[in-house]
């Protein structure tokens, strides 16, 4: 063993070397850097493909681009993922000793029926695959909205970027025709080509493999509905939005998304639309396509993609390392990085952080749509170790909030959700780890910064492997994993150093391979992290490092690496990189069962009332403030987090403070009337012309009801240290609108009025009547359902399961897909047609009930909601036309505090929660369409609710939602039926509240108007459905002081004009009367 002086020299010898090839390359490249980005065979290939389809020439680089691939054949004449790893399907057929090696390996493989999507697409342009066994990819994919479980947006932004040119691809089924018995040595059976992408349906069903089950399924319902191709009109205007949707991405120079993979499909995409070779986005695409080659003495090839930012970044933290920072060249290079951030409001990222502001960088020249959190991460720590100063300058701040605002809910960063996406959750927070220690509470973010790194430890946890070690996303595999996570002492060599194969990915015992220089640098920065640089490992790393340096080109040393260490998607592609050699005080408080439902996660409120006085805000933010004084009421100003098991968490701060309030309160004043503003004049209120029906959407209000702040998502909360309340105040010279913004955990309708009934008692001066505030660590329904037999359920039978699951799932997604755009409106009706309607249905069960005899029946009891239920249930079902067998089954919500008050300490009062299930009414479409009198209906709806909602109901039919996956109410009818689904407010009593207290002046007589002073003219709820499509569904919000029903209908567009006619033939009924 050597002494540490010993050790010393070396690396000072080293580093040395290192920081003269550094500046050498940073004065090369113009104050940056950049190496080669080395992949497998796949990416020349494809080009290869590009230009022959497009007819441009190759003989010029022929001989080039065959030496490369020729050169990167392995022994058993497969071409693999990364040198020496196991071969997959590529290359061609000719008759050289080198493409016989190759269709030895393809056919012992399985033959060219084993080539995975994107290799069908490829050699189904060439006509040597048939179409028919390319999994369908409608253009109209492109249309699913954002809110959809699945739609363009959930995908990996690669993936994203390369799916929509394929959409174009697959619509046109291009075959540039070569022989037809073309590469038939490498098919097991040439004369059935037509062989099935996946596993067969039952194979997937004995697996239990739901989501390769529901793709399948979907798969095969578009092959028989011809890939949607017999719809011309849709058909033509999904590729219209598809080609309008790539030329939005396209950079100035012709990249798209900066990866080889888009940009060479949306070419083709482009030639195939019609566009030809001159115009501006196919030359530009072509051109920024051949950016990409690289030659050398091994041949010609095209890299995935250039890496300039994130190669500077590295050098430059290097660079900041190993040697003082006031070089001028180091100032060049982090002035270069800091003026490619991105600071525009555009990219894919804003579809689901649309109130995040902008400030990542991406890894390549061009690329303003996809910014990513590791370049950013980089960038952060090369400013701040270049000048400790930097950390509070407009770009680290700009940079930090933006990865901040990106955290996933599991406390790791990535881009995108899963399945459909190629990554799982990363973290990396060393980025903040530095600017904690660099005084972070000049930054003005130091609390977000402490969650967000507590919250990213938690995820660290939770996804150690049971070795010890962390798996590796973008470098292989555990031990880069590790390095960035803690260390990775039980992998290192004999010779010192730190090696690991790729095939690791597939088999964590795989055997350790020869020691890389990028490998044991990784390991090296883990231990560094936690250990002495006396210890003996690190010491026989920094030898091995030391002694493994070759001299570069005469201009100092470096570690030439022929593994691939670097990963793009594990399993699918590599990369070889040619320079790549929470607050403490807070109490925790775990959510209550019934709160932490993923549903309750996705809904958001921004709910509104509109008052025609003018309030005085400050009153108003006073008793609120005083109100988190009393009791456990300030419990209210938790924040939500999630833990490692990735439930949430209460999070409450020790004492609240002006930069940690309880509440946010914000406001705005117009010093103008509200019919004069341009969207304050549209907002309806009770009273009002009786025949405007159909009203705006609520959604269309929210520029004027929310704060360009306000909370939108439950990512809003977790990823910041936001309160759970932001009431934002917007005032009129003659009305005053005050909106609660909060996310559904929280609470639900009757909660919400108990909020409001507490706010309004200490406004009134009367905090005697603040009941107790139920305390979150108090779950009053935590035993629900536990323990209880689920077949004492009444509809147990008929509880949907299994495939008839997957079917309602399937039926589902076809609505949405093929009825893509949906449409919220409020609905007034008038309360003598609700009078009127009510009476008839009670005359129409009176005339069906048995009189005499000896036990006379009693008659049926419906109440005006039940007739309201029961109208909005005919309007739609003839909205809809389904088939007249078809199943209807509408879901009906109801609290159950009544049914446990034992549960509650004070019967229900003062607890702000979710206490709210289901009765299921089942009807069949005919039998609705034939109740035009509405007794049947209303009274179905009534016997549902009497029937479901006793304990033991109650109990069994929470035990069936407890034992689903993910905790999910039952599907109650069968495969076929139409899902509705109904919330009735009206108990909630909005219209009833009294904000009198807080009256400054009425805004509008109150003889001119049927509310009294301080009571709602009008509720405006915007509803924001994260991934979670509600369809068919009703809010009846209430019944205002004039007695009129305010219901939001929720359905497909194509829906409202039969609505619109009903509502309008209900109207002229009323007024002929």
């Amino acid at each position: 063993m050597t002494s540490d002086k010993g050790v010393k020299q070396e690396n000072d010898s080293g580093r040395d070397h290192l920081i003269s090839q550094v500046k050498y390359t940073l004065r090369l490249a113009r104050d940056y850097a950049l190496g080669s980005l080395r992949s497998n065979v796949t990416i020349t290939a494809e080009y290869v493909f590009l230009r022959q389809a497009l007819g441009l020439d190759l003989e010029a680089d022929r001989t080039a681009y065959c030496r490369y691939i020729l050169s990167e054949q392995n022994s058993d004449g497969s071409w693999g993922l990364a040198p020496g790893y196991p071969g997959d399907l590529l290359g061609t057929s000719t008759d050289t000793p080198a493409m016989q090696r190759a269709q030895v390996f393809t056919l012992a493989a399985g033959g060219v029926a084993r080539a995975r999507v994107f290799t069908r697409i490829f050699l189904a342009t060439f006509g040597l695959f048939p179409w028919d066994a390319v999994p369908q990819l409608p253009v109209e994919l492109i249309l699913l909205p954002s809110s959809c479980p699945i739609n363009i947006y959930t995908l990996a932004s690669w993936a994203r970027g390369t799916i929509a040119p394929l959409l174009i691809i697959c619509h046109h089924r291009p075959v540039y025709a070569l022989p037809d018995d073309y590469l038939d040595e490498l098919w097991q059976n040439p004369t059935n080509k037509n062989v099935p992408y996946g596993p067969a349906f039952w194979e997937l069903l004995s697996q239990r493999d739901i989501p390769g089950l529901a793709f399948t399924a979907v798969d095969r319902l578009l092959y028989q509905l011809n890939g949607l191709r017999s719809i011309p009109l849709l058909r033509s205007y999904a590729r219209r939005q598809c080609i309008k949707w790539i030329l939005e991405r396209q950079e100035p120079t012709g990249d798209w998304a900066g990866i080889f993979p888009p940009m060479h499909a949306c070419v083709y995409a482009f030639v195939l639309e019609g566009y030809k070779l001159d115009d501006p986005p196919v030359r530009l695409g072509i051109q920024a396509i051949e950016n990409f080659a690289w030659e050398d003495e091994q041949g010609k090839r095209i890299q995935p993609c250039v890496s300039p930012v994130w190669d500077t970044a590295l050098m430059s933290i290097g660079l900041c390392d190993a040697m003082s920072h006031d070089w001028q060249t180091l100032d060049h290079a982090i002035t270069w990085i800091r003026n490619r951030q991105l600071l525009e409001p555009r990219g894919d990222w804003r579809v689901y952080r649309p109130q995040l502001p902008p400030g990542g960088f991406s890894f390549e020249y061009e690329n303003s749509h996809y910014p990513d959190v590791d370049d950013t991460a980089a960038i952060i720590l090369a400013q701040v170790k270049h000048d400790a100063r930097s950390i509070t300058s407009d770009s680290v701040i700009a940079a930090a909030t933006w990865i901040l605002g990106m955290q996933n809910p599991d406390g790791g960063w990535a881009a995108f959700d899963i399945p459909f996406s190629d990554m799982d959750s990363l973290c990396d927070t060393s980025s903040f780890g530095l600017m904690m220690t660099h005084d972070s509470n000049k930054t003005g973010i130091s609390p977000m910064l402490r969650a967000a790194c507590t919250r990213g430890v938690t995820y660290l946890a939770s996804t150690q492997e049971p070795s010890g070690a962390w798996l590796g996303r973008w470098g292989c595999n555990y031990i880069y994993g590790t390095s960035h996570a803690l260390c990775g002492l039980g992998l290192q060599n004999a010779d010192g150093g730190w090696g690991e194969p790729l095939l690791s990915y597939r088999s964590p015992d795989s055997q350790q391979q020869e020691s890389t220089a990028s490998q044991t640098a990784w390991a090296l920065m883990g231990l560094l992290a936690h250990l002495p640089g006396t210890d003996a490992a690190i010491e026989r790393g920094i030898r091995w490092l030391v002694s493994s340096q070759r001299p570069e080109k005469g201009i100092g040393v470096s570690w030439p690496e022929a593994a691939y260490t670097g990963t793009g998607f594990p399993n699918h592609f590599y990369l070889g990189y040619d320079y790549y050699p929470t607050v403490p005080t807070d109490r925790i408080i775990p959510l209550r069962y019934w709160d932490d439902l993923d549903y309750l996660r996705r809904l958001c409120h921004d709910f509104t009332f509109r008052f025609d006085d003018v309030l005085d805000v400050a009153k108003l933010e006073g008793a609120l403030a005083r109100l988190m004084e009393i009791g456990e009421w300030g419990q209210l100003g938790a924040r939500l987090r999630l833990n490692d098991n990735g439930h949430l968490e209460y999070h409450i701060p020790v004492k609240y403070t002006n930069t940690r309030p309880a509440f946010n309160f914000t406001t705005m004043e117009y010093a103008m009337r509200i019919r004069d503003h341009p969207l304050g004049s549209q907002l309806p209120k009770s009273g009002s012309d009786q025949s405007a029906v159909l009203l705006p959407s609520p959604g269309m209000f929210a520029p004027l009801v929310r704060h360009p702040d306000s909370p939108r998502e439950l990512a809003d909360w977790i990823y910041s240290d936001r309160p759970q309340l932001h009431i934002h105040v917007v005032v009129f010279g003659d009305a005053t609108l005050v909106t609660v913004s909060y996310v559904h955990t929280l609470l639900d309708a009757i909660a919400r009025t108990t909020f409001f009934k507490a706010w309004i008692a200490v406004l009134r001066g009367r905090e005697h009547e603040v009941p107790d505030f139920v305390p979150f660590d108090h779950d009053p329904l935590c035993m629900l359902g536990l323990g209880v037999p689920a077949q004492r359920y009444s509809r147990f039978g008929r509880v949907v399961r299994g495939v008839g699951l997957v079917g309602v799932g399937l039926r589902w997604l076809f609505e949405v897909l093929w009825f893509r755009r949906e449409e919220e409106h409020p609905i007034r009706l008038p309360g003598r047609c609700v009078d009127k309607m009510r009476e008839m249905a009670r005359k129409d069960l009176a005339a069906a009930t048995p009189k005499g005899g000896e036990k006379e029946e009693e008659e049926p009891f419906v109440s005006e909601g039940d007739v309201v239920v029961a109208w909005w249930v005919r309007t739609m079902v003839t909205a809809l036309n389904p088939r007249p067998d078809r199943t209807i089954m509408v879901m009906n919500v109801f609290n159950v505090w009544g049914l446990f008050d034992e549960w509650f300490p004070t019967g229900g009062a003062g607890f702000i929660g979710n206490a709210f299930f289901y009765s299921y009414t089942l009807l069949v479409a005919d039998q609705v369409l034939r109740d035009t009198k509405l007794g049947h209906v209303a009274s179905r709806n009534r016997q549902a609710l009497v029937e479901h909602r006793t304990r033991e109901q109650v109990q069994a039919m929470t035990a069936i939602q407890r034992a689903s996956w993910t905790r999910t109410p039952p599907v109650v009818g069968d495969a076929n039926l139409l899902f509705m689904a109904c919330t009735n407010q009206h108990k909630a009593r909005y219209f009833e509240l009294d904000f009198s207290a807080a009256v400054v002046s009425p805004g509008v007589p109150l003889s001119e108007r049927p509310h009294a002073l301080g009571r709602p003219a009008y509720i405006n709820d915007i509803e924001h459905c994260r991934a979670y499509p509600t369809r068919n569904v009703v809010r009846i919000i209430g019944k205002d002081a004039a007695g009129d029903y305010w219901l939001l209908f929720k359905t497909r567009a194509g829906a409202w004009p039969v609505i619109h006619r009903q509502l309008m033939d209900l109207l002229e009924v009323d007024e002929r009367e």
